[in-house]
Formats: structure tokens, sequence, C-alpha cells
């Protein structure tokens, strides 16, 4: 089994994020930035929950402050049975793999960084892999929207739907609900990137 020790990565560029059911469905994030010219507006980009190392973080200490500042509650990281590696520029190449001591993710995966010599913000490494660990979490409060537009629930087998970029109104039909400060209007259309790693994580979610 392949071996990719986590508590290594400190040292290298690397994002973290997780995976949360609430009452059965997903919790994904709602953003209005980096949507393609070609999405009808309004608008919003949807995501799974996670973000990028601040200087000095673990994975694990990433996921936590990630997930509370964007879910706006604090989240109890849970070890995954299983843990799959997929290599984004192999296209369907998953497999198991072990990541040393720690709470183990559900997903982790790399890809090759355009700038290598780059750092994404003063203080990070550079380097010429991004990797990125989604671990399963749960929480005792309701999600609520943290430093994000709002929150989408959506069971996680509508998760597809975000395929056709439904508008608010049709993803309300399939069992989605929009959480927002300011709620959008009906009409508008929701996004999902093809390779965005919810879809990766959201196919080898443990069943429930």
């Amino acid at each position: 089994m392949t071996h990719v020790e986590l508590a290594a990565l400190t040292h290298e560029p690397f994002c973290a994020g997780v995976v949360l059911l609430h009452e059965g469905r997903l919790a994904l994030t709602l953003n209005v930035d980096h949507l393609p010219a070609a999405v009808e507006r309004p608008a919003l980009r949807v995501g799974g929950v996670g973000g990028g190392q601040a200087p000095g973080e673990s994975v694990w200490d990433c996921a936590y402050r990630e997930a509370l500042e964007e879910l706006g509650v604090p989240v109890h990281l849970v070890p995954a049975d299983e843990t799959w590696l997929v290599d984004i520029e192999l296209s369907g190449d998953a497999r198991r793999v072990d990541t040393g001591d720690g709470i183990a993710p559900l997903l982790v995966t790399r890809e090759e960084r355009p700038n290598p010599d780059v750092a994404f913000a003063g203080g990070l490494p550079t380097g010429p892999v991004l990797w990125t660990a989604t671990f399963l979490a749960t929480a005792e409060e309701a999600p609520r929207p943290g430093d994000v537009a709002g929150l989408l629930l959506l069971p996680p087998d509508r998760l597809g739907d975000l395929d056709a970029t439904p508008t608010v109104e049709e993803i309300a039909a399939a069992g989605g609900e929009v959480l927002a400060d300011e709620p959008p209007p009906p009409e508008t259309r929701l996004w999902l990137h093809p390779h965005d790693g919810i879809r990766l994580a959201a196919r080898r979610l443990p069943a429930v």
C-alpha cells in the first residue's frame, strides 16, 4: 500500500477541507468568485468546504480552521476507514493509501502546480505538487454561513444535478436548501467546477 506522510506536508503546498453531512445532506459552500463568463447571471459557485494552508499549520489544523471559517461552527474530524489517493493528472487513478499517524482523511489528491517556485502567500512553502486532504467531519451544531456567500445543503445523490447549472429554485425541488444572510433570487444559477474535489470525495462516502 502506498504511504503518504501527512505530517510532512507542513513543508509542501497543501489545502485541506472536510465533508460534513448535516441531517443527511452535504454542506457545500457558495461564493461569487471564479465563475466562468459563460455561466448565466446571477450565479453562485458551489464548492467543497476547505482552503489553503496558513504558515505553520498542519493538514489537520487547516481542516479545522477552514471548516470553522466557512461553516460557522466547530467540527470534529472522523477517521476514515479507507483513504484514497487520486492523481488529478491521471484520470481515474485512485488507490488506497496509508497516511501515518493522526486522523486519516477520506481522500488525498495531488496535482502539478503550474508555478512550482511561487508560493501562494508569504511564509508558505513552494513545490511542484499541490496536495489536498479531505476529511470526514461531524458537528454538534447546524452549519451556518461563515466567511462565504452562503451554504448549500444537498443530498449526496443529487450532486450530479449541479452538472446542469440549475437555479436555486430547481435545486430546492431536488431536496437542496440554500442558507444565506441574504437569500439569492430563485433564478440564481448554481455552478460546480467539473473537477472540484467534492465530486471525488462524495463518490467515496461511506454508506450511512
